[in-house]
């Protein structure tokens, strides 16, 4: 039986990046005041991991800079893009070669995703609405 691990990595955007993302959103029209993104990797197994091989995935896969967990990613909506469905990137070959090489032996395949989190503008009251058009515009971008 396969089993599959959904584990959070680092940041993916550096400051300037970021920026530079919002104010292409902007300019599309979207009320974006910020934006976050991180990596996400998902694991397939051929069985549920033992808490230390769980613990050692955790860390083969804490790479680069650290995730900045703000209290406005929770008042976000968040969106992820992941490879073509059936296709196998290269990160994901070598990622799985360094699995194995390290002594992963259950471990099928990894491959890496990107979780972006859309901070909307807000209001005197409250984050103003983004509606489902405008999510699809934002994808586009992303």
């Amino acid at each position: 039986m396969s089993h599959i691990l959904q584990l959070s990595g680092s940041s993916v955007l550096s400051t300037f990046r970021r920026e530079k993302l919002v104010k292409q959103l902007q300019s599309l029209g979207l009320p974006i005041a910020a934006i976050h993104a991180s990596f996400q990797h998902f694991v397939s197994l051929d069985e549920a991991p033992a808490r230390p091989t769980h613990e050692r995935l955790v860390a083969l896969l804490n790479y680069g800079a650290s995730s900045a967990q703000d209290d406005l990613v929770e008042q976000g909506v968040s969106l992820t893009v992941i490879p073509r469905l059936g296709t196998i990137s290269a990160w994901a070959s070598k990622a799985t070669d360094i699995a194995h090489n390290c002594g992963f032996f259950t471990v099928r395949r990894i491959e890496r995703g990107v979780k972006y989190t859309l901070i909307p503008e807000r209001s005197w009251l409250k984050a103003k609405a983004l509606s489902a058009d405008m999510l699809a515009l934002a994808a586009s971008c992303l």
